[in-house]
């Protein structure tokens, strides 16, 4: 079983997303293939930089796809415990 966790967060101080829709469009899709038994979704939302730790370490997926503010170049954007964003750069992630 391939598993995907799917991490995404939306800091209170960064431009709303539809962060929710975008999960459920990954869902439905992987519902509508061939091989949907062979893939797990593990969706974490409003993830903090513990949670990405946990869910990569419990879960140890073939894919993880993140949704969310960053740029390629400096990092994402998780969530700190005021739901601010907290920059994970991408050398860490």
């Amino acid at each position: 079983m391939n598993k995907v966790v799917i991490l995404s967060a939306n800091p209170i101080n960064t431009s709303k997303l539809c962060l929710d829709e975008e999960v459920r469009e990954i869902q439905s899709a992987l519902e509508r293939s061939r091989h949907r038994e062979e893939f797990e979704l593990i969706p974490r939302l409003a993830v903090r930089i513990d949670d990405l730790r946990r869910a990569l370490l419990d879960h140890s997926p073939q894919v993880v796809h993140f949704s969310g503010h960053g740029d390629g170049t400096d990092g994402i954007a998780l969530e700190d415990n005021s739901r601010h964003a907290q920059l994970v750069s991408t050398e860490s992630f």
